[in-house]
C-alpha cells in the first residue's frame, strides 16, 4: 500500500509538472502572437510613405574608335568617376496579392556625374556635371513569407527622368564642353528588407540603375568630340519609412 500511495503522488506530481509546462508553451505562443507589430498592416489595399538615401553616379562612357582622329587635339582616354548624391521621394504602395506589390516612387535626386579625360604630358581634364533628377519609377515588388516582424524583398522595373540642370540651351559651349541630353529610361533592379515597428514599417534597400538612352549631346569640341555613347549608371542605399 505503501508503494502504491508513493507511485500516486509520483503521477499526480508529474500530472501537474505537464500542466504547468503546457500552460507556460501556451503563454509563450501566444506572447509571440501579441509581439507581431501591425498585424493587419499588409492586408491594406494601398499604403504610403517617404524614402530618404544616398546614391553613386557615373557615367558609363564608350570613347570614339581611334581617338588619334582628334588630331591635332590629343586625347589619351577618357573615364568616368563615381561621385555621391542624395536622393528622397515618395512611397505608393498598391497590394496585389500577399506576395506582390506594384509600387510608383516619384523622387527627386541631385548629384554629380563626372568623366576624366588623360592627355599628354600628365594633363588630367575632369568635367563635373551637375545634376537634379526628377524620376518616375515603376516596380514589382515580390516579398518573402511574413517572419514575425521582418521579412525580404526582392524589387524590379523601370523608371523615367528628366534632368532639370541640363545645359543643353546654354549658350557658353566652351564652359560646358560636354552636355547630356534632359531624358532617360533607366531598367532598375535590388532588394531589401522591411522591418515591422510598433507604429510604422521600416525598410532598407539597395538598388542599381541602368540607363538605356544615349545622353551625349552634340557639340564640336575635343572632349565631347572623343566620346561616342554616354549611358547613366546609379546605385542607391534606400531608407523605407511606411
Amino acid at each position: 500500500m505503501l508503494r502504491i500511495k508513493y507511485i500516486l503522488i509520483f503521477i499526480l506530481l508529474l500530472g501537474t509538472g505537464i500542466i504547468q509546462l503546457q500552460g507556460q508553451v501556451r503563454q509563450r505562443r501566444q506572447k509571440t502572437i501579441q509581439t507581431e507589430n501591425m498585424p493587419k498592416y499588409d492586408r491594406r489595399l494601398f499604403h504610403f510613405g517617404i524614402n530618404l538615401g544616398i546614391n553613386m553616379n557615373w557615367l558609363a562612357v564608350r570613347p570614339i574608335g581611334d581617338l588619334r582622329t582628334l588630331q591635332p587635339d590629343t586625347v589619351y582616354s577618357v573615364n568616368y568617376l563615381i561621385q555621391p548624391g542624395f536622393t528622397m521621394g515618395i512611397e505608393s504602395n498598391l497590394r496585389l496579392s500577399d506576395n506582390w506589390d506594384f509600387r510608383f516612387t516619384p523622387s527627386l535626386t541631385l548629384g554629380t556625374r563626372s568623366l576624366v579625360y588623360q592627355r599628354p604630358r600628365g594633363v588630367v581634364n575632369q568635367l563635373d556635371i551637375e545634376s537634379t533628377l526628377l524620376e518616375f519609377p515603376l516596380y514589382f515588388k515580390f516579398k518573402s513569407v511574413r517572419l514575425t516582424n521582418w521579412r525580404a524583398y526582392v524589387i524590379g522595373g523601370g523608371k523615367y527622368m528628366y534632368d532639370l540642370s541640363s545645359k543643353i540651351k546654354a549658350e557658353n559651349a566652351a564652359e560646358y564642353p560636354v552636355k547630356l541630353y534632359p531624358h532617360d529610361i533607366t531598367a532598375e533592379m535590388g532588394f531589401g528588407m522591411d522591418f515591422y515597428l510598433p507604429y510604422f514599417k521600416f525598410s532598407t534597400q539597395l538598388k542599381a540603375s541602368f540607363g538605356f538612352l544615349n545622353l551625349k549631346y552634340p557639340e564640336n569640341n575635343m572632349f565631347n568630340n572623343a566620346i561616342d555613347q554616354i549611358n547613366s549608371r546609379s546605385v542607391f542605399i534606400q531608407f523605407l519609412f511606411e
